[in-house]
C-alpha cells in the first residue's frame, strides 16, 4: 500500500532513548501524518549538521506517535541519537508498504534478519491475525523487540550465529524446516539473507512480499541511487517500493 498523502514538516519529540545497546527509539507527536501510515514505509529524518536526510523505517504507531527503532552506526545516526528536546523535520510516508489483503487468509510468516525486525513489528500489529516470526541474528546480544511480539501473541523462532540463543546458525535454516504451502511471507533483512528466502519460497512455491534494505539519498526517486532490478525491469527502491512482490525480486 502506498501513503495518499505525504507531509514535509517537523514534529515534536515525545522521547529519544537507547532501548537496546546501540539501539535509540525516537518517538514524535504526529497526529496529522499516523492515519496515512502503511506497514513497511519510511521516512527521511532531517538530522542538524548532515547533508542528506536518513532513511528510516516506521516502527509503531499508536493514536497520535510515530516510532522509528534504527541502530547508531556513523555520523547522521551518532547526531540524531543526541537529539531528546524539541522538534525534528520528517519528510513522509515514503514508498510502498506491504499488502495487507492479498493473502490474508494465508498462514502469516514474518522473516527478520538483524535491524530488519524494526519495520516488521508494525506489519505484525496491523495483520488482521497472528502467525510465525523467524527472526535471526549474529548474537543474542543483536535480537530486538522479542517482548514486543510475544505481546502481540505471535508465535517466534530464533537463531544466532553463534549460538548464544535459539538455535545456532541461520534463520533460514530453519525456516527451510518449517515453511508450508499454505503459508504467507513478509520478509526485510540484509541481502544475503533475502537472497535465501527468495530461494526457498520459490522452492516451496511459497508467495509473500520482500523489503529490499538498499542506501537512499533522495528517498523520491529523483536521484536514481536505490536502483534494483524487479521483473526485468529497473525500479527504484523507495519510490516504486521498498516492499516487492518475492516472485517478481532479482537478487
Amino acid at each position: 500500500m502506498r501513503a495518499s498523502k505525504r507531509f514535509d514538516k517537523s514534529y515534536e519529540i515525545i522521547s529519544n532513548k537507547e532501548v537496546y545497546a546501540v539501539y535509540f527509539e525516537l518517538k514524535v507527536k504526529a497526529d496529522d501524518v499516523v492515519k496515512h501510515c502503511y506497514p513497511g514505509q519510511f521516512f527521511m529524518i532531517e538530522v542538524p549538521g548532515v547533508f542528506l536526510r536518513r532513511p528510516i523505517s516506521v516502527h509503531d504507531v499508536k493514536k497520535d506517535t510515530l516510532s522509528f527503532l534504527y541502530k547508531v552506526v556513523g555520523k547522521g545516526t551518532t547526531i540524531l541519537s543526541k537529539i531528546s528536546t524539541g522538534a525534528i523535520r520528517l519528510l513522509g510516508p515514503l514508498g510502498k508498504g506491504y499488502d495487507l489483503e492479498t493473502y490474508k487468509d494465508f498462514n502469516h510468516v514474518i522473516v527478520a534478519g538483524g535491524t530488519g525486525i524494526a519495520s516488521v513489528h508494525f506489519l505484525a500489529a496491523k495483520l488482521n491475525k497472528k502467525g510465525t516470526l523467524y527472526y535471526g541474528a549474529r548474537s543474542q546480544r543483536d535480537l530486538l523487540c522479542l517482548d514486543k511480539f510475544e505481546n502481540l501473541g505471535w508465535k517466534i523462532k530464533v537463531s544466532t550465529e553463534d549460538g548464544s540463543k535459539g538455535s545456532k546458525g541461520y534463520i533460514t535454516d530453519v525456516l527451510q524446516k518449517n515453511l508450508k504451502s499454505d503459508d504467507v511471507i513478509f520478509v526485510c533483512g540484509p541481502t544475503p539473507m533475502l537472497k535465501k528466502v527468495l530461494e526457498i519460497a520459490m522452492l516451496k512455491n511459497v508467495k509473500g512480499f520482500a523489503s529490499l534494505e538498499e542506501k537512499m539519498a533522495c528517498g523520491l526517486g529523483t536521484c536514481q541511487g536505490c536502483a534494483v532490478k524487479v521483473d526485468g525491469k529497473t525500479k527504484m527502491t523507495c519510490k516504486d517500493g521498498p516492499v516487492f512482490k518475492i516472485e517478481q525480486v532479482e537478487l
